[in-house]
């Protein structure tokens, strides 16, 4: 009896227990099986949230509704089958309402045609149902104009800026900037937040500024840092009045990381909220149509050296006689080489009694031709080092200084200098010469972060004859 009264007890426990899983499943799926066919006001602040909901069938819209975080994705997007209820007027009571999207892909279908009063603000997404059918009900929102640093290049350890210029105005419909002076509408009450983990790159907060784009005067905000997100609050009393805006300069630098790698394409995203009047209401929080950067890519400088003789390659030089030589230096990167070192291997028992006298040096554009505007001719001990170590080492090397000397991307620097031979030398002798850029960096010394370069090998089999 007391066995069976024992099998009796755990028989019941199970039934017990498989009955609290089901609950427990139930109660677990409660929210997708409300999610299918929704009214707004079914949600708190009727706000309909895909981070905690999936995807409804059906929404209604019978309140002030917000819609947000359905992005792009089989298992994200929004496909729902949208309507504003319409019993006792165009909206719930007659009242017209404010439907806002945000961060949402839309694939369902939404009827806009008669409810007139009505208003959709629409940002941080796409659907073809809302954006050509309800264009009646679409506000021009406001939006982030975020401005890349000149020539979208940046590289690693050299601070850059970014600028955010708050707000344009920027049509919903059509997704194109419709006012890249400003709005018409003061808006206030602006937070903007930053995530620079977001890139998929290494990058470092530096320091910023917000200032008024007339006046340039500082604008009173706070300001936080938590591991890369960054949020920049302007003072409550802080007005952006129609027509003008102010100006976010972000400086951030890329760390040297192999994440960071030369080639790297990456985007930085600035979101924002703000308040302002829609039909003579007041709404905040608004989401605002995010800034995002054009594509920058992490780029570098790269030396690629070539050495031509008296007239040309190949040709020969006799005994006393002075021999011209050039030295033409281009960097086919994409940002400035700082203090680029070249070595000059001479031909040893041909080029080492004589040591050789520089004739020139300077920065041209592209075509060898062309000075670089602001980089005159370069001055040795001022703007150039120059080295030479006679037979048995038999080799000279020149170490750019200045700013002067810097190789921006596509210019060329050319060195001109002459020799004679050795009074040794063997009639009829085949020298060779060998002539590398060893060493170059992608900022200035005074830069503690800066990138250096070294080819491998130290320098290549060189030019023949």
């Amino acid at each position: 009896m007391a066995h069976s009264n024992g099998n009796s007890h755990l028989f019941g426990s199970r039934i017990a227990i498989r009955l609290f899983a089901v609950l427990l499943l139930a109660w677990f799926a409660a929210p997708e099986a409300h999610a299918q066919a929704v009214n707004c006001s079914d949600f708190t602040n009727g706000i309909i949230d895909g981070d905690f909901v999936s995807s409804p069938t059906n929404v209604n819209i019978d309140r002030n509704c917000t819609i947000r975080n359905f992005p792009e994705g089989p298992l994200t997007e929004l496909i729902a089958n949208i309507s504003f209820f319409t019993a006792g007027g165009n909206s719930s009571n007659g009242v017209p309402v404010l439907v806002i999207f945000d961060n949402v892909f839309h694939s369902g279908q939404m009827s806009c045609a008669t409810e007139l009063d009505n208003k959709i603000w629409f940002v941080n997404g796409a659907s073809t149902q809302v954006q050509e059918k309800c264009q009646n009900l679409l506000i021009p929102v406001e939006k982030i104009d975020k401005r890349n640093p000149p020539g979208d290049v940046a590289t690693v350890g050299v601070p850059f800026t970014y600028r955010l210029v708050i707000p344009v105005l920027f049509d919903a419909a059509t997704g194109t900037v419709i006012d890249f002076e400003g709005s018409l509408n003061d808006i206030h009450s602006v937070v903007v937040t930053d995530d620079l983990n977001a890139t998929g790159v290494d990058l470092t907060y530096v320091s910023h500024e917000v200032t008024w784009e007339t006046s340039g005067a500082a604008i009173p905000h706070t300001f936080s840092n938590a591991g890369g997100q960054l949020t920049f609050t302007l003072d409550p009393n802080v007005i952006i009045p129609a027509t003008e805006q102010i100006y976010i300069d972000l400086t951030v630098v890329l760390e040297d990381t192999p994440t960071n790698s030369v080639g790297t394409q990456f985007i930085n995203t600035a979101k924002w909220e703000f308040g302002r009047e829609i039909g003579g209401i007041f709404y905040q929080p608004l989401p605002g149509e995010w800034g995002i950067s054009d594509p920058i890519t992490i780029g570098g400088p790269e030396l690629v050296v070539t050495k031509t003789g008296p007239a040309t390659l190949g040709s020969t030089l006799n005994l006393g006689e002075w021999g011209t030589f050039t030295i033409d230096i281009q960097n086919v990167g994409t940002t400035d080489a700082w203090n680029a070192r070249i070595f000059d291997k001479l031909p040893r028992f041909g080029m080492c009694d004589t040591t050789p006298e520089i004739l020139s040096a300077q920065v041209f554009e592209a075509d060898g031709v062309t000075p670089v505007v602001g980089k005159g001719p370069l001055v040795q001990g001022a703007d150039f080092q120059f080295d030479y170590r006679d037979a048995p080492s038999c080799w000279m090397q020149l170490t750019m200084l200045s700013t002067a000397a810097t190789i921006g991307a596509g210019q060329r620097l050319i060195i001109s200098y002459r020799t004679r031979l050795d009074a040794g030398v063997v009639d009829g002798a085949s020298l060779t010469n060998i002539v590398s850029a060893f060493l170059w960096c992608n900022a200035s010394n005074a830069n503690r972060d800066r990138v250096c370069y070294r080819p491998e090998p130290f320098y290549s089999d060189g030019t023949p004859g």
